[in-house]
């Protein structure tokens, strides 16, 4: 009984030292992960103004712009999300990078804010 005891917390103990998903061989920097983040959250508010942008044109153009694969980008963002502190701080940085693009947008942010303000965690909000 010692030894099935023992056993298990052994492999409790191995599991728990592994991580979710392994990190990717190349991962982009958490830099230039909020810059892209921050120009697809431009992006995405230009759907409001025009109807007729190709998403998926305009998706490849920011991760041309940062000489970026899809592959890399998605495998990157699937590992921070993982790590949540890290990706609340690449988050963050974004949205500062978007703030100093548009300082207009800081009180449309505060008020999607506070219109939001349930028990969300910052990412949702």
């Amino acid at each position: 009984m010692k030894n099935l005891i023992l056993y298990i917390s052994m492999i409790f103990c191995v599991l728990s030292c592994t991580e979710a998903i392994e990190k990717p061989k190349d991962i982009l920097p958490e830099d230039k992960m909020s810059a892209i983040i921050a120009d697809f959250a431009i992006n995405e508010q230009s759907y409001s103004i025009g109807t007729t942008i190709n998403t998926q044109n305009a998706t490849r153009f920011i991760l041309k712009k940062y000489n970026v694969t899809g592959k890399l980008f998605t495998d990157s963002y699937k590992y921070y999300m993982t790590k949540p502190e890290t990706m609340r701080d690449i988050l963050n940085d974004a949205q500062k990078i978007v703030l100093s693009k548009d300082p207009k947008a800081e009180g449309f942010i505060n008020k999607k804010m506070k219109e939001n303000s349930g028990d969300y965690p910052t990412q949702a909000k």
